[in-house]
């Protein structure tokens, strides 16, 4: 049975927009508290709440192979990638790192394409993606935006990397074994995630109060329930049932909010370029979701089947 068109809109919504405005919330947050404590608190705690709600709708027990696909998952999501892009938050614009980010939608079809998966994209997926990034190029071609020191280079590259590996697990998700509740799936890859990264800020960059203000705690709070709770939960719920260079598409929209949100809060100048770039990328965007993947037989002859339906 297929989804309702009201949950499908509403979830891609979500990636859309609201993920596309954690990235200046990030930006907020890290200028107080340490990088890795900022990712691990705002996944361990919506991870939590996510595990709880799930286990109190279903009661399916979970095996070992749950949590270590679930760990797999919240490694590459968020440990790496999500890792990554706290630490840049220090050191490149926020518009910079969801600009760059945007690089999960192409690395997405070539992950598909290598690993033979079932939705492989097909010539006119591969067509707008590119398109889309002519967009992206009018966009970050600005010197200005990543000059500076070099730890802001590396700060670019580390996000790079981030989004090669937040594609790689799109891809690999829906092969995973899950438990049947979207919550518990969810809140299981969150918690591991979440705990290695708290684990590593203790180790290495132990969270101080001192200047933690209440803007601080707005960005916190925002980026643990609309970017982490009700933002990853809307991404797993598209990946069970639209292909992932579909549900990918978020990051070409992301960008686009990120340069509206840095005009309105942050006085940062939108130029004709600016503009027509967002519409090249939109465009993008458009025939990629309205497009079609070509379906393939997949490589992995020991891959575990995903169920037709997991509610959420």
């Amino acid at each position: 049975m297929s989804p309702p068109l009201w949950r499908i809109g509403l979830a891609f919504t979500a990636i859309y927009f609201i993920w596309g405005s954690t990235f200046l919330a990030t930006r907020f947050a890290v200028q107080a508290l340490p990088p890795f404590f900022v990712a691990g608190f705002r996944f361990f705690l919506g991870g939590l709440i996510l595990f709880l709600l799930g286990r109190a709708r279903s009661s399916e027990p979970l095996t070992h192979a749950h949590w270590f696909d679930a760990a797999k998952l919240g490694l590459l999501f968020f440990v790496i990638c999500h890792g990554a892009v706290s630490w840049a938050a220090q050191h490149v614009p926020s518009g910079v790192a969801a600009l760059l980010m945007a690089s999960i939608a192409l690395w997405t079809a070539i992950v598909e394409r290598l690993l033979q998966t079932q939705t492989r994209p097909g010539g006119r997926v591969l067509f707008s993606l590119g398109g889309g990034f002519v967009g992206l190029a009018i966009l970050v071609i600005k010197p200005e935006s990543l000059a500076g020191s070099t730890q802001a280079q590396t700060a670019s590259l580390a996000v790079l990397g981030g989004a090669l590996t937040w594609a790689v697990a799109t891809v690999l998700a829906p092969r995973t074994l899950r438990p049947p509740s979207n919550f518990t799936c969810a809140g299981m890859q969150m918690l591991c995630g979440g705990a290695i990264l708290l684990l590593g800020s203790a180790l290495f960059t132990p969270p101080s109060l001192d200047r933690v203000t209440s803007v601080t705690v707005g960005a916190l709070a925002y980026l643990t329930i609309a970017g982490a709770l009700v933002g990853f939960l809307s991404y797993t719920y598209l990946l069970q049932h639209f292909p992932p260079t579909k549900v990918a598409t978020y990051a070409y929209v992301n960008p686009v909010v990120a340069l509206l949100l840095g005009w309105a809060l942050a006085g940062e100048t939108i130029s004709a370029q600016s503009l027509v770039a967002s519409l090249v990328v939109l465009a993008s965007v458009a025939t990629i979701v309205l497009s079609r993947s070509a379906a393939v037989s997949p490589r992995w002859p020991n891959s575990r089947p995903v169920p037709a339906e997991q509610g959420a």
